[in-house]
């Protein structure tokens, strides 16, 4: 049998992405994702929290693997809670919004990236739930919120503006926000449009979104579920045809299996 190797589904990101790889109340993001493409991809995750598009320019080399060691089939980019907090943060994480636009139009171009050609899955930053965060951030000694709900906004909209701009180039859009402000608003009684965005400390402390956002920031496993949900229709279309007695796994069914 000829040497294989399992190409990669490689995640790269800040905590969102790190934190795919636990279990959260029951669900995990990684397991699911796993059995998605078992026997046909490897998943690596490379989320590292609290890092920004600066901090990740500078390291990228070293997140993607040479061609010769492993091909990347496809790539889960996900970058812009930590750049998104507010400019006078006590955190220092904020990149102004110019500079992550040219950050992530960097990685995509990135040639250890372009290297492999992937299907890049570009995920938006999630919403926050300013009244939750809030009171996690005063907590954390803070004197005040770290990030605004409409401030991440305008990153959310950068992503799906480069997502637009290289959709041609086997960038697809995973509009993370969208969808968990949707299921945000389903889940919050009596919710009715208007008043502010939902997540705001305007709009009032959303018992939707607190379902899925656990400190207001970070995904809860409903809140990966909906991320989940968003991912998996996009992975593995060349393969959904294929019979189960012959897929093209790596290495064959046992069926046909080579013995000695």
């Amino acid at each position: 049998m000829a040497d294989k190797k399992y190409p990669q589904f490689l995640l790269i990101g800040d905590s969102i992405i790190q934190f795919t790889s636990f279990t959260k109340d029951g669900f995990s993001f990684g397991a699911g994702l796993s059995e998605h493409v078992d026997r046909r991809l490897d998943v690596i995750n490379r989320g590292l929290s609290g890092y920004n598009t600066n901090q990740a320019m500078v390291i990228l080399d070293r997140l993607v693997p040479s061609p010769s060691s492993a091909k990347v089939d496809y790539l889960l980019l996900l970058f812009g809670s930590n750049d998104a907090c507010l400019p006078d943060c006590p955190t220092k994480q904020h990149v102004p919004l110019d500079q992550y636009r040219k950050n992530m139009h960097a990685i995509l171009n990135h040639a250890s990236v372009k290297a492999h050609n992937p299907t890049i899955l570009l995920a938006t930053p999630p919403p926050l739930n300013e009244v939750h965060l809030e009171a996690e951030d005063l907590k954390r000694g803070h004197s005040a919120l770290t990030r605004r709900q409409s401030y991440t906004e305008q990153y959310v909209k950068a992503v799906r503006e480069i997502a637009e701009e290289y959709k041609d180039q086997r960038v697809v859009l995973v509009d993370l926000w969208a969808a968990m402000m949707k299921e945000g608003a389903r889940l919050t009684p009596g919710f009715v449009e208007g008043g502010g965005l939902l997540g705001s400390k305007e709009k009032g402390d959303s018992e939707g979104l607190r379902k899925l956002v656990v400190d207001g920031l970070h995904l809860t496993g409903a809140g990966y579920k909906v991320f989940l949900d968003q991912v998996l229709p996009v992975v593995g279309k060349e393969w959904a045809g294929e019979p189960m007695h012959d897929p093209s796994w790596i290495f064959p069914h046992w069926s046909v299996a080579p013995s000695q």
